[in-house]
């Protein structure tokens, strides 16, 4: 397994050079001006979905195929897959909060209760797009996985979309509101676990 995080460690450090410096603009965004979300949350977001672009370099180089020669299991595959964006979410889920919590302070605007609606919103999106995203790309490879999960998430804001129209609202109870954002949080986590058992179980049945 160490040396499946290496080999990923390496391969984003060639490839995905722009990813960092795409996190280091959005959080200098961020830091002066933390109004705007869109440059809090982008970076949490691309950051979850990295593997799928290491999945990507690995189909192009043929690694799939080379990796059935060594002594790893799929299983180990798609853990390293997950361990590695689990490893970058953590570093820029991290030095975002840090950048948001110094722009309160500096501002004079710092609030714990602030700082902590944002941290569960990053925690949740950065987890919620590899969950759905990856099982489909284990499944069906990166091209077919990457269009079922825009057709997927086409459905989601669809029936939102519905359900806003005819008047459906959720209501959340003031005063439980820390208990519920800490479930949210829970449940994301949850769902990648889920997210991860169903990718090793697509891989080991994919031909590859």
């Amino acid at each position: 397994m160490k040396a499946l995080l290496l080999k990923d460690w390496y391969l984003s450090l060639r490839y995905c050079r722009a990813f960092f410096l795409i996190v280091a603009v959005f959080l200098a965004v961020a830091f002066f001006s933390a109004d705007n979300f869109f440059f809090i949350t982008y970076p949490v977001m691309i950051a979850g979905i990295l593997p799928m672009t290491l999945l990507s370099y690995d189909e192009r180089d043929h690694w799939t195929q080379y990796s059935g020669t060594l002594p790893f299991t799929r299983a180990e595959l798609v853990s390293c897959k997950y361990l590695i964006g689990l490893c970058f979410f953590g570093i820029t889920f991290l030095a975002t909060l840090t950048a948001v919590g110094i722009q309160m302070a500096v501002s004079g605007n710092f609030s714990f209760s602030d700082l902590f609606s944002v941290a569960v919103v990053l925690f949740t999106l950065g987890l919620l797009g590899p969950s759905i995203l990856l099982p489909f790309v284990f499944r069906f490879g990166v091209e077919k996985g990457r269009i079922a999960f825009y057709i997927t998430i086409g459905m989601i804001c669809a029936v939102g979309t519905v359900l806003a129209g005819l008047g459906f609202q959720t209501v959340f109870p003031s005063d439980k509101s820390e208990f519920l954002w800490l479930m949210g949080c829970a449940a994301a986590a949850a769902v990648y676990l889920i997210s991860w058992r169903l990718s090793i179980r697509f891989y080991r049945k994919r031909e590859l």
